[in-house]
Protein backbone atom coordinates (compact mmCIF):
# COMPACT_ATOMS: atom_id res chain seq x y z
CA UNK A 1 0.00 0.00 0.00
CA UNK A 2 1.65 3.31 -1.16
CA UNK A 3 0.41 6.46 1.24
CA UNK A 4 0.88 10.03 0.42
CA UNK A 5 3.15 12.40 2.54
CA UNK A 6 -0.38 13.71 3.93
CA UNK A 7 -1.72 10.55 4.70
CA UNK A 8 1.69 9.27 6.23
CA UNK A 9 1.98 12.52 8.56
CA UNK A 10 -1.69 11.77 9.49
CA UNK A 11 -1.18 8.25 10.34
CA UNK A 12 2.02 9.35 12.15
CA UNK A 13 0.20 11.64 14.27
CA UNK A 14 -2.31 9.69 15.38
CA UNK A 15 -0.03 6.79 16.23
CA UNK A 16 2.28 9.16 18.11
CA UNK A 17 -1.26 9.94 20.30
CA UNK A 18 -2.20 5.80 20.60
CA UNK A 19 1.05 4.87 22.16
CA UNK A 20 1.49 8.09 24.11
CA UNK A 21 -0.52 6.37 26.58
CA UNK A 22 2.24 3.24 26.98
CA UNK A 23 5.31 5.11 26.48
CA UNK A 24 7.07 7.55 25.02
CA UNK A 25 7.05 7.58 21.48
CA UNK A 26 6.31 9.70 18.61
CA UNK A 27 6.94 10.54 15.23
CA UNK A 28 7.36 13.99 13.02
CA UNK A 29 8.57 15.27 10.09
CA UNK A 30 11.72 17.86 10.98
CA UNK A 31 11.24 21.49 10.20
CA UNK A 32 11.97 21.86 5.93
CA UNK A 33 12.33 17.84 5.78
CA UNK A 34 9.79 15.05 3.87
CA UNK A 35 11.70 12.63 5.85
CA UNK A 36 9.54 11.38 9.18
CA UNK A 37 11.04 11.08 12.47
CA UNK A 38 10.30 8.53 14.94
CA UNK A 39 10.99 8.71 18.48
CA UNK A 40 11.39 5.71 21.05
CA UNK A 41 12.37 5.11 24.42
CA UNK A 42 13.30 1.40 26.06
CA UNK A 43 14.10 0.53 29.30
CA UNK A 44 15.90 -3.41 30.20
CA UNK A 45 16.20 -3.87 33.85
CA UNK A 46 17.35 -6.73 35.95
CA UNK A 47 17.26 -7.41 39.87
CA UNK A 48 20.61 -7.16 41.55
CA UNK A 49 21.35 -7.97 45.16
CA UNK A 50 22.59 -5.03 47.60
CA UNK A 51 25.87 -6.07 48.56
CA UNK A 52 26.95 -2.37 50.24
CA UNK A 53 25.53 -1.27 53.30
CA UNK A 54 25.76 1.78 54.86
CA UNK A 55 24.93 2.69 58.67
CA UNK A 56 25.25 6.57 60.15
CA UNK A 57 26.04 6.26 64.23
CA UNK A 58 26.24 9.88 66.23
CA UNK A 59 27.32 11.05 69.75
CA UNK A 60 24.86 13.31 70.91
CA UNK A 61 25.14 15.11 74.71
CA UNK A 62 23.81 18.33 76.15
CA UNK A 63 25.25 20.26 79.19
CA UNK A 64 25.22 24.18 80.03
CA UNK A 65 28.33 24.30 80.43
CA UNK A 66 29.34 24.44 75.92
CA UNK A 67 33.04 24.38 76.57
CA UNK A 68 32.40 21.42 78.86
CA UNK A 69 29.79 19.88 75.92
CA UNK A 70 32.33 20.40 73.28
CA UNK A 71 34.60 18.17 75.04
CA UNK A 72 32.70 15.59 75.62
CA UNK A 73 31.73 15.09 72.07
CA UNK A 74 35.25 15.02 70.84
CA UNK A 75 36.47 12.52 73.43
CA UNK A 76 33.81 10.17 72.72
CA UNK A 77 34.11 10.29 68.57
CA UNK A 78 37.61 9.70 69.20
CA UNK A 79 37.20 6.72 71.11
CA UNK A 80 34.71 5.93 68.56
CA UNK A 81 37.08 6.41 65.56
CA UNK A 82 39.85 4.37 67.39
CA UNK A 83 37.15 1.34 67.59
CA UNK A 84 36.01 1.78 63.94
CA UNK A 85 39.67 1.84 62.71
CA UNK A 86 40.17 -1.91 63.76
CA UNK A 87 37.87 -2.66 61.15
CA UNK A 88 39.76 -2.16 58.02
CA UNK A 89 36.84 -2.55 55.46
CA UNK A 90 35.15 -0.22 56.85
CA UNK A 91 34.91 3.58 54.86
CA UNK A 92 34.46 6.17 57.26
CA UNK A 93 32.64 9.55 56.33
CA UNK A 94 32.54 12.38 59.29
CA UNK A 95 28.77 13.67 58.55
CA UNK A 96 28.54 16.56 60.52
CA UNK A 97 28.91 18.24 63.63
CA UNK A 98 26.35 21.03 65.38
CA UNK A 99 25.94 22.86 68.30
CA UNK A 100 23.37 24.77 69.41
CA UNK A 101 21.36 26.74 72.32
CA UNK A 102 18.26 26.47 73.81
CA UNK A 103 16.60 29.10 76.56
CA UNK A 104 13.55 28.23 77.87
CA UNK A 105 12.06 30.62 79.76
CA UNK A 106 12.59 31.10 83.52
CA UNK A 107 15.51 27.86 83.12
CA UNK A 108 19.09 28.29 82.88
CA UNK A 109 20.39 27.75 79.17
CA UNK A 110 21.26 24.30 77.72
CA UNK A 111 23.93 23.55 75.10
CA UNK A 112 22.73 20.73 72.57
CA UNK A 113 25.73 18.85 70.27
CA UNK A 114 26.49 16.30 67.73
CA UNK A 115 28.68 14.93 65.86
CA UNK A 116 27.77 12.01 63.06
CA UNK A 117 29.66 9.65 61.54
CA UNK A 118 28.86 7.16 58.55
CA UNK A 119 30.31 3.79 57.88
CA UNK A 120 30.13 1.68 54.22
CA UNK A 121 31.48 -1.79 54.26
CA UNK A 122 30.53 -5.08 52.20
CA UNK A 123 31.46 -7.00 54.92
CA UNK A 124 27.49 -6.99 56.41
CA UNK A 125 28.35 -9.35 59.61
CA UNK A 126 32.03 -6.84 60.33
CA UNK A 127 29.97 -3.40 59.86
CA UNK A 128 27.06 -4.78 62.16
CA UNK A 129 29.11 -5.80 64.56
CA UNK A 130 30.88 -2.94 64.68
CA UNK A 131 27.73 -1.24 65.05
CA UNK A 132 26.62 -2.96 68.05
CA UNK A 133 30.54 -1.70 69.43
CA UNK A 134 29.84 1.32 69.33
CA UNK A 135 25.92 1.44 70.85
CA UNK A 136 27.68 0.07 73.80
CA UNK A 137 29.92 3.04 73.73
CA UNK A 138 26.84 5.14 73.94
CA UNK A 139 26.43 6.02 70.29
CA UNK A 140 23.07 6.37 68.69
CA UNK A 141 22.13 4.41 65.38
CA UNK A 142 20.16 6.47 63.23
CA UNK A 143 19.72 4.44 59.87
CA UNK A 144 21.00 1.76 57.98
CA UNK A 145 21.03 1.54 54.63
CA UNK A 146 21.64 -1.27 52.28
CA UNK A 147 22.69 -0.72 48.68
CA UNK A 148 24.25 -1.91 44.76
CA UNK A 149 27.60 -1.24 45.16
CA UNK A 150 28.95 0.55 41.56
CA UNK A 151 31.00 -2.76 40.70
CA UNK A 152 27.78 -4.31 41.00
CA UNK A 153 25.51 -2.16 38.56
CA UNK A 154 28.69 -1.61 36.10
CA UNK A 155 28.89 -5.97 36.03
CA UNK A 156 25.08 -5.84 34.39
CA UNK A 157 24.66 -2.74 32.80
CA UNK A 158 26.45 -3.65 29.40
CA UNK A 159 24.25 -6.28 29.20
CA UNK A 160 21.08 -4.21 29.99
CA UNK A 161 22.25 -1.62 27.23
CA UNK A 162 22.42 -4.12 24.63
CA UNK A 163 18.90 -5.64 25.74
CA UNK A 164 17.50 -2.18 25.62
CA UNK A 165 18.95 -1.19 22.60
CA UNK A 166 17.33 -4.61 20.52
CA UNK A 167 13.96 -3.91 22.05
CA UNK A 168 14.86 -0.79 20.41
CA UNK A 169 15.88 -1.74 17.45
CA UNK A 170 12.78 -4.37 16.69
CA UNK A 171 10.11 -1.69 18.09
CA UNK A 172 11.24 0.61 15.19
CA UNK A 173 10.90 -1.78 12.79
CA UNK A 174 7.60 -2.88 14.02
CA UNK A 175 6.34 0.79 14.19
CA UNK A 176 7.60 1.49 10.79
CA UNK A 177 5.80 -1.73 9.08
CA UNK A 178 2.86 -0.44 10.60
CA UNK A 179 2.91 2.32 9.29
CA UNK A 180 3.93 1.43 5.61
CA UNK A 181 7.90 2.46 5.76
CA UNK A 182 11.16 1.16 7.22
CA UNK A 183 13.61 2.34 9.13
CA UNK A 184 16.17 4.48 7.39
CA UNK A 185 18.53 4.85 10.42
CA UNK A 186 19.15 6.44 13.75
CA UNK A 187 19.77 10.02 14.29
CA UNK A 188 20.12 9.91 17.51
CA UNK A 189 20.27 7.81 20.83
CA UNK A 190 20.83 8.65 24.07
CA UNK A 191 21.60 5.92 26.87
CA UNK A 192 20.14 7.68 30.76
CA UNK A 193 21.57 4.52 34.32
CA UNK A 194 19.18 4.95 36.68
CA UNK A 195 20.90 3.98 40.43
CA UNK A 196 18.97 1.53 42.80
CA UNK A 197 17.97 4.31 45.59
CA UNK A 198 19.03 3.19 48.79
CA UNK A 199 16.17 1.24 51.67
CA UNK A 200 16.85 3.14 54.48
CA UNK A 201 15.77 1.13 57.84
CA UNK A 202 15.34 4.06 60.99
CA UNK A 203 16.65 3.41 64.30
CA UNK A 204 14.90 4.52 66.76
CA UNK A 205 17.25 6.40 68.86
CA UNK A 206 17.64 5.71 72.35
CA UNK A 207 18.92 7.71 75.30
CA UNK A 208 22.50 7.62 76.09
CA UNK A 209 21.61 7.06 79.95
CA UNK A 210 20.36 3.67 79.10
CA UNK A 211 21.85 1.24 81.13
CA UNK A 212 21.48 -1.93 78.99
CA UNK A 213 23.45 -2.36 76.10
CA UNK A 214 21.21 -2.98 73.16
CA UNK A 215 21.69 -6.09 70.66
CA UNK A 216 23.53 -5.46 67.43
CA UNK A 217 21.20 -4.49 64.49
CA UNK A 218 20.33 -7.08 61.91
CA UNK A 219 19.44 -6.09 58.47
CA UNK A 220 17.97 -8.24 55.20
CA UNK A 221 19.47 -6.29 52.53
CA UNK A 222 17.40 -7.52 49.79
CA UNK A 223 17.59 -6.93 45.66
CA UNK A 224 17.56 -3.49 43.96
CA UNK A 225 15.87 -2.82 40.52
CA UNK A 226 19.11 -1.79 37.65
CA UNK A 227 17.18 -0.06 34.69
CA UNK A 228 19.08 0.81 31.65
CA UNK A 229 17.13 3.53 29.52
CA UNK A 230 17.70 4.43 25.85
CA UNK A 231 16.14 6.88 23.59
CA UNK A 232 16.05 7.03 19.84
CA UNK A 233 15.52 9.65 16.75
CA UNK A 234 15.01 7.27 14.42
CA UNK A 235 14.52 8.55 10.79
CA UNK A 236 11.92 6.64 8.47
CA UNK A 237 11.53 6.18 4.59
CA UNK A 238 9.39 4.82 1.83
CA UNK A 239 9.93 1.14 1.45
Amino acid sequence: MTLSRRSMRAVIVGLGVLLAAVRPVSAQAPAGSDQPILHLSETAQRDVPRDLLHATLSVEASDTDAAKLQNGINQRMTAALARIKQVPDAAIDMAGYSVYRESPDKTPARWHGSQSVTLTSKDFAALLGLIGALQQQGLLLQSLAPDVSREARQAVEDSLTNEALTRLQQRADRVAAALGTKVAGFRSVSVGNVSPPPVPIRAMAMAAAVSASPAPPVVEPGSATVSVTLSGDIALAPR
